[in-house]
């Protein structure tokens, strides 16, 4: 079986900013999305809330619903390298590699888009980036809903099964590292759970399990 360190991206391999956060004022900026844009965003979340469906206010996409699926991907490539890049820690990208050296399949595992993830893969010489994949439609334009599951929260945790399946992995052996106490349900699967830069209630958690705790 093999080993794995499973990195959570936002807080932990960047300190300080959200990936999707930075991106959507990006495209504001740009004026790829506007404020039809934003009324559609809220009117789904509002819509969803009502229908007790999809409450998570994060799984809403609704601000890039009808945009062009490659042209979004060309604007995420030029936000990460211009917005993104310089905020990646070193201290992160040291203990990628010495993991990867040590044979860990490294894994980062994200809430945020797909496409932003594969971003960071490239540079984290990663062996594997799994985002929050975007629903597109036979015109290849973005529906504003998300394909398959929501790697946030506990949908981390079901794409770690997944992956144990697929690779083989064994858990007991591997890393996690996350900075937010959602990472939780993910980090407390793992023989080595690390909490990273970590807010108040991980930081409080961590230490009550006696857990690693470092800053990136």
């Amino acid at each position: 079986m093999r080993k794995a360190a499973i990195f959570d991206i936002d807080g932990t391999i960047i300190k300080g900013i959200s990936s999707e956060r930075v991106l959507f004022y990006y495209l504001l900026e740009k004026r790829v999305i506007n404020f039809s844009s934003l009324l559609r965003f809220a009117a789904a979340f509002l819509r969803k809330c009502f229908s007790l469906k999809g409450l998570s206010f994060r799984k809403n996409k609704y601000y890039l619903k009808n945009n062009d699926y490659e042209n979004i991907i060309g604007n995420i490539d030029e936000c990460f390298h211009k917005r993104i890049l310089p905020h990646i820690s070193e201290y992160a990208l040291q203990e990628i590699k010495r993991l990867k050296n040590e044979g860990y399949l490294i894994i980062l595992l994200s809430g945020t888009l797909s496409p932003m993830v594969e971003c960071f893969t490239k540079v984290c010489n990663a062996d594997i980036g799994i985002g929050t994949k975007l629903a597109v439609d036979n015109e290849g334009r973005i529906t504003g809903e998300i394909d398959g599951i929501h790697s946030y929260c506990g949908g981390k945790v079901k794409i770690i099964e997944r992956l144990v399946s697929e690779y083989s992995l064994d858990l007991s052996s591997s890393y996690g590292f996350g900075n937010a106490y959602v990472d939780v349900k993910f980090l407390r699967i793992v023989g080595y759970p690390v909490a990273v830069n970590a807010s108040p209630m991980l930081w409080l958690y961590a230490r009550a399990n006696q857990w690693k705790m470092v800053t990136f």
